[in-house]
């Protein structure tokens, strides 16, 4: 299994919270840990803090750059249906990977999947928040490259742009294939705690 493709298939947050329930395993730990940070325990809580922290920012629309299911899950939980979830999606994803992203997203949330580099009608400042995910390497928000591009291509809205780090590591490191987003195109950093 390529664990970077899965993150950008499902999400960095619902992979943290698959791999949470496995990370016991030396080997797990070791091939996971070799291309990305290791999920902290209590990943579910994370997510949920995050999700009530983006509802009470008061926005009904969240555009995530990456294909959260765990976080579209837990808007849709937390939101009683009055939040809306819009997934971008890479140009270069594969037609597959899209069909099971949609059968995966929760039943009973607005959500809309989006191909980059189409922008979502009605979402403005006023009503929508958009959302980069990650992790947190000190100071340094590390994406994915296709995540980094994605942010690149949206970083004409001008409205709320977050940072959400499934983990959020002391120092500085960094992975294979990751890149480190420029904190200019961000206007708030989730930190745990806030």
């Amino acid at each position: 299994m390529d664990i970077l493709k899965t993150a950008q298939e499902i999400g960095q947050f619902e992979l943290a919270r698959n791999l949470s329930e496995v990370c016991d395993s030396a080997e797990v730990a070791q091939r996971v840990g070799a291309v990305m940070p290791l999920p902290a325990a209590g990943i579910d809580g994370r997510i949920k803090r995050i999700c009530r922290w983006l509802l009470d920012s008061g926005k009904q629309k969240f555009m995530l750059l990456t294909p959260e299911i765990a976080l579209a899950d837990g808007i849709a939980g937390l939101s009683e249906g009055c939040a809306e979830v819009m997934i971008a999606v890479p140009c270069n994803m594969e037609q597959d990977a899209k069909g099971r992203l949609g059968s995966n997203l929760p039943r009973g949330l607005k959500a809309v999947i989006l191909e980059e580099p189409y922008f979502p009608d009605a979402f403005f400042p006023a009503n929508g928040m958009l959302a980069v995910c990650g992790y947190l390497a000190g100071n340094r928000a590390m994406v994915l490259p296709e995540t980094y591009r994605m942010a690149e291509h949206y970083s004409g809205f001008h409205g709320k742009k977050v940072f959400l780090p499934y983990v959020e590591l002391d120092g500085a490191a960094r992975y294979p294939n990751w890149m480190e987003l420029s904190q200019q195109n961000l206007d708030t950093i989730w930190r745990d705690g806030q």
